[in-house]
């Protein structure tokens, strides 16, 4: 059986940590739903099980063509399937280890404190979204790419640029000249000298995984476009989540020992990542009565798999004392997010600075919601402290 998923809720008419009505019925009636996006129809899987099945079995494929993602370049992964796929993974694999991500935390803890000075002199009433959780985010990124002051911004802005895209002409457009210049960036990387994540895509030496400029560039700009502008929001929606739970942050506060938990919870809870990438069903499946014919779209329900009774206990309820439990928050399978230790890392610190550096701080009135596609988080954060 399929059911049709409802169209997505304003902001305004959404609990801000709930998960879609449409989706949540997917899951509830044990059903595969069914939705268009860009004029194509898509099935919906919303149980853990079924987001298990549809990102790990090679009936789902990455590579076929779903008719809404664009052409594929060279270096794309996220648009590959097994062994492809695995290459590119391996080139990248020694800058996303926990290894790794607990060797930034030195620089991430500084940039954080850095934020947080500039807060404390804007005074009360500043929004955290831009100044703090988007900040602290691109720093972070930017160190682990290896980008100067003046190229990260200049992506950032190609790729806001390129989401503000009012047509498919003017997308195109806007695409080409960002792969333009992530092109001539790679080849200047591979001028100089240096030891971050660009510059080890761009080498041209004894490595045993070399690429070629047209494959560094696709790699690069996939890294880009799957956890940029994701990371940015979670560190927002992680603090707006808090600072609305007031039992949860005062137990955080009582014994900071609860800090990795408490990351993992929120990923859980959090439905930021709404939709996944689509996949391609090469062979006819039969899934919950349901047949989905090769050549169908397949989405995977990330968050609302995170709220599966079958899985989790009480799944709507916030707690950061959970036991923790596998989480969708960052995908399954091969294509699960490179980026995921950097992120708890990024999550960890941005908590504790913010509350140790300020620990009444509160919300500075209503928390608007922007819901992109496939995302939803705060907008902004409006945040103050000191005497009421």
């Amino acid at each position: 059986m399929s059911t049709e998923a409802q169209q997505e809720s304003t902001p305004t008419a959404r609990c801000p940590f709930s998960i879609q009505d449409g989706h949540r019925t997917i899951l509830e009636t044990g059903t595969v739903g069914a939705h268009e996006l860009f004029g194509v129809k898509q099935w919906l899987v919303a149980a853990a099980e079924d987001v298990k099945l549809v990102t790990n079995d090679p009936r789902f494929s990455s590579a076929a063509p779903s008719g809404i993602l664009g052409d594929r370049r060279p270096g794309w992964f996220s648009g590959m399937d097994s062994p492809e796929h695995n290459r590119y993974r391996q080139k990248i694999a020694r800058d996303f280890t926990l290894r790794a991500a607990r060797k930034q935390e030195e620089f991430i803890v500084r940039a954080a404190d850095s934020c947080l000075d500039d807060i404390e002199a804007s005074g009360p009433g500043t929004d955290l979204v831009p100044g703090y959780a988007k900040r602290l985010a691109s720093l972070a990124i930017h160190d682990l790419y290896g980008l100067n002051e003046e190229e990260g911004p200049v992506l950032e802005g190609q790729m806001r640029a390129m989401e503000g895209g009012t047509d498919m002409e003017s997308i195109k457009r806007l695409t080409d000249e960002f792969f333009g210049h992530v092109l001539a960036l790679v080849r200047a990387k591979r001028e100089q000298a240096g030891d971050r994540l660009l510059h080890r895509l761009a080498e041209s030496g004894e490595d045993e995984i070399l690429l070629s400029d047209e494959e560094a560039t696709g790699v690069f700009a996939t890294l880009l476009f799957a956890g940029h502008d994701s990371m940015q929001q979670m560190v927002g929606y992680c603090l707006y989540a808090l600072l609305s739970h007031p039992e949860q942050r005062a137990a955080l506060r009582e014994n900071p020992d609860l800090i990795d938990g408490a990351v993992e919870e929120l990923l859980r809870f959090l439905p930021l990542n709404q939709l996944g990438v689509p996949r391609v069903c090469v062979e006819d499946v039969e899934l919950h009565g349901q047949t989905i014919s090769a050549g169908d779209n397949v989405i995977p329900l990330y968050s609302t798999a995170n709220r599966d009774p079958g899985v989790f206990a009480d799944p709507d309820t916030f707690d950061i004392t959970r036991k923790p439990e596998h989480n969708f928050a960052f995908g399954y399978g091969i294509h699960k997010c490179p980026g995921q230790h950097l992120a708890r890392v990024l999550i960890k610190v941005a908590t504790l600075r913010l509350f140790e550096r300020f620990p009444d701080v509160r919300l500075a009135g209503d928390v608007p919601m922007n819901e992109g596609l496939g995302l939803f988080s705060p907008a902004e954060l409006r945040v103050t402290w000191g005497a009421e």
